[in-house]
């Protein structure tokens, strides 16, 4: 078979689909009353595809391809991600900006203005690689979320939840950023698993007891101290309450110079190395209420008494079953704090510092004070024990500095209220895979906070809330015209600074109606955007009530607790719907070595060079049979993408070669000479297997499995290859009608059927099967018939098959060629007894004279090794057969062009060639076939074999 070059192929089909324009056409010839919907996610504008980006858009391909084949019209639109985080640090990167402080110096026109420009220059090589990799999408027409359209639709959804009060304004909990000075949502941080393991200090804080009436109950005469046990020594400055397990058994020790109160549990581990003996046993309830001395008193004046309090978040294994209550800087701790009503203090600034009521450390950055508070503690012998600990720790997903959690004042999205709601329209979408559905997804929905929906940054979609400087007046507005109605000013921008400049009078006061400073967290962008890109309920309503819920999504697992996420939140709460009604979660793609893929690390293959050297269809077989399809995490291979090309497309490409050659060789013409009646065995087991491939590869993709469905074609080329044509190669040379017409309907049945999957290649041999059609693409999806499937004789050749495979072992073992025949094959499985054509079928395969059933032999087959005379003179005809055919291959003559041969043997092997010369000329289309001495006289091919110590010269020229 000549060379084939997939890439090159390739490029040539790219080039027909855009001059013909095939992907407008087939959307275009489907009828707009029967169509199917997809959302697709925006990627940031940030940086270049990678494997991730490359296996989403290859998922979200197949199956509207596949739909477009069945009839169904699939809008397909790109889009992009332009707001947030990771715009805003590529343009400070960009200017020399280190933080919020440098952005404001700049001012916040130039900043926004920079971004705007940023985000307008879309990298080109989005495009080649979207093309490369045989996704059809309208990237000419993708949205914006920057876009004014988009934004007026974000803000529409906003003043629907705040008219439902379902948005309210609050001190809550988050993970804030000290770098970007903002508020970081839950699942910002949970979709990439943005946490690493780091080192840190953990310390072991000593609380006087003052309460007189327990010192005396016990008769402590030594100073006795509550040790507790913080991760964040930098917070204890203003920790407001101790929390202890109610049901812990505790214990009062004591030393040379103290007593301790701590969990029975942990005394072991803290005081490891120190002498100790124990007073009393207590439990959680004896020091409930048990009123101690900060070690700290900056805030002495905001609380009467500082307590012990109990809480069911305490651990006995970790610290010291005792824990510190400071409610600006934990979630639990602020749910005790609210509980029990104590003072919240934020001592920190948006930047991570110390504010300046705290005198030791005013002004230093929270990890740098810790130090100086520790030192601090030691001084003043309140210090128990400091240690080094290995934890995970969550970092900013854009600029990876450590996140703190910090109370602030931000805007929520109430989930709690909802929550119900959302699991039921949950129990609506088909999830693949389905332990999806009611595990991550709808665990996510059960422990989910508020949503945190507002940030205190720049390039994002204002917030469009206005309050009175003077009083609390508040309003709200869900669309342009109504912001333009009651300012009475233009609104052409939404976001900040232009927005910021639209002041109105208070309707309440005298006071003026000023802008609220934050903006909108950018993934209530992303969660509108089945709305938003059609910028409803402004425009298209029709067609976003047809489109909505989506019949389909995808994409990887860090989006289930993301995008999916408020999708699903925003859906319900606006529509009381599911947003999407299938979706399908594929898993990360790591580096060859298992770890993040990095450039620093050199652990990926480039996605350039590899679409260049194996084609976009052998990643895309790569990756849409792989686990990662199935929700898996796997290791990058180039390798993997490689055996794609051996394994599917060289024989999927030498099968319909094969057909070509012989076709073309005895001059049939399918549209003329098809004969669709026969009742040979191996024609009516192929069409079998035809048909059930498609029934089945339909079926997987009606239910949105495609590594399943994937794994079907491998295993049905092989059926094709290795034993219809290989066991039908006489048939198929000689222009048997029948023969090469079964051929030539599986063909086009199996190239229909994977045109989603392998676009390619399936339109490259489907232009030269079916060349009266413009594109594989523009064809209805086939339907099996189901009286062509013949479950008895699959079964049959099955066993055919599997009894050859033993005989074939059993041959190797006893290292006889197959092409050397053998007399005798015994086999104990009597089941296809008395069915000749599949006997024969094995006596060709396995190349015997005669078959056996004998139920007596030991293993499933045997086979005679005794080779007569007669049987090795036979092999050895075949050997020179196979000798000069594999000298015509080499030649590079074409299968109808005959050859004279000459050869040069001895006395004992020329009288074989003799005895069997017409053979040998029929075998290979020879011309004639004449012993000569003279060597290297005008041959195109020479080659001289060794038999058996003896040797042959053969030369070949074209007749």
């Amino acid at each position: 078979m000549p060379e084939i070059n997939f890439p090159e192929r390739e490029e040539k089909i790219l080039e027909f689909w855009k001059k013909n324009k095939i992907f407008e056409k087939s959307i275009e010839n489907r009828s707009k009353d029967n169509s199917v919907s997809f959302y697709d996610g925006p990627p940031f504008v940030t940086g270049v595809p990678h494997y991730g980006h490359l296996l989403g858009s290859i998922a979200k391909d197949i199956i509207p391809r596949y739909l477009t084949m069945k009839g169904k019209r699939v809008r397909r639109v790109w889009g992009w991600d332009c707001h947030g985080l990771p715009i805003e640090n590529k343009v400070e990167q960009k200017l020399g900006l280190k933080g919020r402080r440098d952005i404001e110096k700049i001012g916040l026109l130039k900043f926004i203005n920079e971004c705007k420009d940023y985000v307008s220059q879309t990298s080109a090589e989005w495009n080649w690689y979207i093309d490369h990799i045989g996704r059809w999408v309208d990237m000419d027409n993708a949205y914006r979320t920057m876009d004014l359209s988009y934004m007026e639709s974000v803000i529409w959804a906003f003043k629907k939840l705040y008219d439902q009060n379902l948005i309210y304004k609050g001190m809550r909990i988050s993970l804030f950023c000290p770098r970007c000075s903002t508020p970081i949502s839950n699942f910002e941080i949970a979709m990439d698993n943005s946490y690493a393991d780091r080192e840190d200090t953990a310390i072991t804080i000593k609380f006087k007891v003052i309460s007189s009436e327990f010192l005396n109950k016990y008769g402590l005469k030594k100073p006795c101290y509550l040790l507790a046990w913080t991760t964040t020594p930098w917070s204890c400055i203003s920790v407001m309450g101790l929390a202890i397990g109610e049901s812990f058994k505790y214990q009062i020790i004591e030393t040379k110079n103290e007593c301790y109160i701590i969990a029975k549990s942990t005394i072991e581990k803290t005081m490891e190395g120190l002498e100790y003996k124990t007073i009393i046993d207590l439990t959680g309830k004896n020091i409930i209420g048990l009123n101690y001395e900060h070690v700290f008193n900056y805030y002495n004046n905001r609380i009467k008494d500082f307590k012990t309090y109990p809480a069911d978040y305490v651990s006995e294994q970790d610290g010291t079953g005792i824990v510190t209550i400071n409610g600006a800087f934990g979630e639990v701790d602020m749910a005790s704090s609210e509980q029990y009503g104590l003072p919240i203090i934020v001592n920190v600034d948006e930047e991570g510092k110390f504010t300046s009521e705290v005198k030791i450390c005013q002004g230093i950055y929270v990890k740098e004070a810790e130090k100086l508070i520790i030192d601090d503690l030691i001084a003043r012998n309140l210090l128990f024990k400091k240690e080094k600990i290995i934890h995970s720790y969550p970092f900013c997903y854009r600029c990876e500095t450590p996140l703190i959690y910090r109370a602030q004042e931000s805007w929520f999205i109430d989930i709690q209220k909802v929550k119900e709601k959302l699991l039921n329209n949950n129990q609506n979408i088909h999830w693949v895979p389905e332990h999806f559905k009611n595990g991550r997804f709808a665990e996510g929905i059960k422990t989910a906070p508020d949503w945190c929906i507002s940030r205190t940054r720049y390039w994002a979609t204002a917030m469009p809330v206005w309050e009175c400087d003077k009083c609390d007046n508040r309003e709200v507005f869900g669309s342009i015209i109504d912001i333009e109605t009651r300012s009475k000013q233009k609104v052409k921008d939404l976001h900040r600074p232009f927005i910021d400049e639209i002041i109105f009078d208070c309707s309440k006061c005298d006071g003026k109606m000023m802008r609220v400073k934050e903006v909108l967290d950018c993934w209530l962008d992303s969660g509108s955007m089945p709305y938003a890109e059609r910028h409803y309920p402004f425009e298209n309503k029709e067609d976003f009530e047809k489109s909505f819920p989506a019949d389909y999504i995808s994409e990887y697992t860090g989006q289930v607790r993301a995008w999916f996420y408020v999708l699903h939140v925003l859906s319900t709460v606006l529509f009381d719907s599911n947003c999407f009604k299938n979706v399908v979660v594929s898993g990360v793609i790591m580096g060859t070595d298992g770890r993040k893929m990095s450039k620093s690390f050199h652990n990926y293959p480039d996605p350039r060079k590899l679409i260049e050297e194996h084609g976009g269809d052998a990643l895309r077989l790569y990756l849409m049979g792989s686990p990662t399809m199935a929700g898996q995490d796997m290791n990058m291979s180039e390798q993997g993408v490689k055996e794609q090309v051996k394994k599917i497309n060289l024989i999927y490409w030498n099968c319909y070669n094969y057909f070509k050659i012989f076709a073309d060789f005895n001059g049939f013409d399918p549209k003329k000479e098809l004969d669709n009646s026969t009742h040979n065995l191996l024609d009516l087991w192929i069409l079998s297997r035809a048909n059930r491939f498609l029934k089945s590869f339909t079926n997987f993709l009606d239910d949105y499995h495609i590594p399943e469905s994937v794994r079907l074609v491998p295993e049905f080329l092989d059926d094709l290859s290795r034993w219809y044509i290989r066991r039908n190669r006489d048939r198929l040379k000689a222009g048997n009608k029948k023969a090469l017409s079964v051929l030539y309907r599986v063909l086009v049945l199996f190239t229909k059927t994977v045109a989603p999957l392998i676009p390619f290649l399936s339109e490259d041999i489907y232009k030269d099967l079916v060349n009266d059609k413009e594109s594989v693409h523009l064809e209805d999806w086939p339907k099996f018939e189901e009286k062509l499937i013949d479950d008895k004789l699959e079964e049959k050749i099955v066993i055919v098959r599997n009894i050859s495979a033993l005989a074939l072992a059993e041959r190797a073992k006893l290292a006889i060629k197959v092409r050397q025949p053998l007399s005798e094959l015994k086999i104990k499985n009597e089941t296809i007894k008395y069915d000749q054509e599949l006997l024969d079928l094995i006596r060709e395969e396995v190349n015997v004279k005669e078959i056996v059933f004998d139920d007596n032999i030991e293993e499933e087959v045997w086979l005679n090794p005794k080779i007569t005379t007669a049987l090795k003179q036979e092999g050895l005809l075949r050997e020179i057969i196979r000798n000069i055919q594999e000298m015509r291959k080499l030649a590079g003559f074409k299968p109808g062009d005959s050859i004279v041969i000459s050869y040069s043997a001895s006395e004992n092997y020329e009288l074989l060639i003799e005895r069997n010369k017409s053979i040998i000329l029929k075998e290979t289309l020879g011309k004639s076939l004449d012993a000569t001495n003279s060597r290297g006289s005008g041959f195109d091919l020479e080659k001289e074999i060794e038999f058996e110590k003896d040797k042959l010269w053969f030369g070949i020229k074209k007749a």
